[in-house]
C-alpha cells in the first residue's frame, strides 16, 4: 500500500506484555541464534527504519521509531543480551523502555557510527557479522561507513534468516492481526453509517482517522478509488465533494500493536449516505478462489491457478494491485502472490488477498479481507 505517510505517528504507543510476553520474544531471539550458529555468525545486525519499514527490529524488539525516517537497529550477539540502537535524543529513553522488553537501549545521532561503537567495545573486530536489511535500509553514507569500519570481519547476508520467521505468525502474532482486523471491520461499518452529506474525501477520511483512534489503532490508512472517473486509481482522499451515484472504493489498512490488518471494500453514494455493494458475482468468485488458498502450494502455483479461475469465470478483472502478499509488521511482507514467487505457504502465515473485477454500470467491483492460513484452510479475519 504506497502512500502517503504520517511524519510521525501519533496513534497509540504501548507494549502489551500480556498480549505480547516477554517470552514471546525470547524465543524469537533463541531461534535467531539457532540461525546464527547454523552460519557461524558471533553477531546478527537487524535494522529496519521509517514508519513502513520498521518490522525486522520490531520482530526482536517490539519498539518502532515514531519520527520519521530514522533507524533502529537490534544487535544480536552469540551469548550476551541483546542490545537495541536507535537514532533519537536521550531524552527519549523512558519511551522506548516502555514500549520494549529489551533492557539495554542506545540513543544515537548517527546509527552507523554507534554500532561500530558497539562492536569494537565487544571486541568482534575481526568476526563474522550477519547483516539482516541494512543494505536496502539503511541510507547509503551509513552502510558505507558501517562496511568500511568492519572490513576486517566477514560481512554474511541474513536477510532470509528473518524473512523466513517473519513469514510464519505465531499464535500471538496471528491474535494481533485479528484484533487489527476487527478495526477495519468496525472502521467499514462506521462508514456505512456515517452520513455523507456535506462531507468531502479528506472530511470523511478525518472521521474514519478519529473512530480508528478510538479504537487504540496506532496508525491508519486510507485510499479512495472512484472507478466512474477517467484514469482511476487508489490514491489519498481529496477535497473533492461526493455525489449521489458515485461509486467509492475504500482501502483501509490499521496497525495495532505493531501489527497490520488490510481490507477493500465497494460503496455507493445514495442520497446522504455510503452503501456497501453486495455483488453475488464477486463473492461467489472471491470465495472460490478463497478456497484454493492452501498450506503445501507455492505461491506461484496458486498465483496461477487463481488467474486460471478468474479467466474460466469470464470476468474482466482488474491486476494493477495483485492478489496480496503476506502482512504482519509491515502491511507489504512476504510471500507475494505471483507468478514469480515460488515460496511455499504454510500453516501460520497471514495474507491479504484481493479482486477487483470491471463493472459496466459501477465502474469497478473490489474486495480484499486479511486471510489467516489454519492447518484447515483460509479463515477471514475482516469481516
Amino acid at each position: 500500500m504506497e502512500t502517503m505517510q504520517p511524519t510521525e505517528k501519533l496513534g497509540r504507543n504501548v507494549w502489551d506484555p500480556i498480549n505480547m510476553p516477554k517470552s514471546e520474544f525470547e524465543a524469537r531471539v533463541k531461534k535467531m541464534r539457532k540461525g546464527m550458529k547454523e552460519k557461524g555468525m558471533d553477531l546478527l545486525l537487524v535494522y529496519g527504519n521509517g514508519l513502513n519499514e520498521y518490522g525486522n527490529p520490531c520482530y526482536i524488539s517490539n519498539m518502532h521509531i515514531r519520527l520519521g525516517q530514522r533507524g533502529v537497529l537490534a544487535a544480536i550477539p552469540k551469548k550476551d543480551d541483546v542490545v537495541l540502537i536507535f537514532e533519537g535524543a536521550l531524552r527519549g529513553l523512558p519511551s522506548v523502555k516502555a514500549t520494549t522488553w529489551m533492557e539495554e537501549i542506545r540513543a544515537c545521532g548517527d546509527i552507523s557510527k554507534e554500532c561500530v561503537k558497539y562492536i569494537k567495545e565487544k571486541n568482534l573486530i575481526p568476526s563474522k557479522i550477519g547483516f539482516a536489511g541494512l543494505r536496502d535500509l539503511m541510507p547509503h553514507y551509513q552502510f558505507r561507513f558501517l562496511s568500511e569500519s568492519l572490513n576486517q570481519c566477514k560481512i554474511v547476508d541474513a536477510d532470509n534468516l528473518i524473512k523466513e520467521m517473519r513469514m510464519v505468525k505465531s499464535q500471538k502474532e496471528c491474535d494481533e492481526i485479528r484484533r487489527a482486523s476487527r478495526i477495519i471491520g468496525q472502521l467499514f461499518e462506521f462508514i456505512a453509517n456515517t452520513p455523507i452529506s456535506g462531507l468531502n474525501e479528506r472530511k470523511l477520511e478525518a472521521k474514519v482517522i478519529r473512530e480508528a483512534r478510538f479504537a487504540a489503532a496506532e496508525d491508519v490508512r486510507m485510499l479512495i478509488a472512484k472507478p466512474k472517473e477517467a484514469k482511476w486509481a487508489f490514491r489519498p482522499a481529496e477535497d473533492v465533494p461526493t455525489s449521489s451515484g458515485d461509486t467509492m472504493i475504500i482501502l483501509l489498512a490499521v496497525e495495532y500493536e505493531r501489527y497490520w490488518s488490510e481490507g477493500i471494500r465497494t460503496f455507493v453514494v445514495e442520497d446522504s449516505s455510503l452503501v456497501e455493494v453486495k455483488s453475488e458475482n464477486l463473492q461467489s468468485l472471491y470465495d472460490r478462489i478463497m478456497g484454493g488458498l492452501l498450506p503445501g502450494k507455492k505461491a506461484s502455483q496458486y498465483d496461477k491457478e487463481t488467474i486460471r479461475e478468474i479467466r474460466k469465470s469470464k470476468v474482466d478483472d482488474i491486476q494493477e494491485y495483485g492478489l496480496g502478499q503476506g502482512i504482519g509488521l509491515g502491511f507489504q511482507e512476504f510471500p507475494v502472490i505471483a507468478e514469480k514467487d515460488g515460496t511455499l505457504l504454510k500453516e501460520g502465515m497471514c495474507l491479504t488477498l484481493r479482486l477487483g473485477i470491471k463493472d459496466k454500470e459501477k465502474g469497478a467491483l473490489f474486495a480484499a479481507n486479511t486471510i489467516y492460513l489454519s492447518k484447515n484452510g483460509p479463515e477471514v479475519l475482516t469481516r
